[in-house]
C-alpha cells in the first residue's frame, strides 16, 4: 500500500511541474527508469526464490506414485 501512495505522491508532483509549465523530459523519465528498476528488482527476486525452492525439493520420480 506504501508503493501505491508513493506513485500517487510522484504524479502529483509530476502534475505540478506539468501546471507551472517547469516538466521536462528528463523528470518523467527518471519516474520510468525508477520503477523500471524496483520491477527488475522484483523479477530477480522471484527468480531467486523460486530456485531455492525448487532446491529444497526432493526430485520428482513417478514410480513412487503408486
Amino acid at each position: 500500500m506504501v508503493d501505491v501512495l508513493e506513485f500517487i505522491d510522484e504524479l502529483k508532483e509530476l502534475q505540478a511541474l506539468y501546471h507551472s509549465g517547469d516538466l521536462r523530459d528528463f523528470d518523467i523519465s527518471t519516474k520510468i527508469q525508477k520503477y523500471e528498476r524496483q520491477v527488475a528488482q522484483f523479477e530477480e527476486d522471484l527468480d531467486r526464490q523460486e530456485e531455492l525452492f525448487r532446491q529444497g525439493l526432493p526430485e520428482y520420480s513417478p514410480v513412487h506414485e503408486v
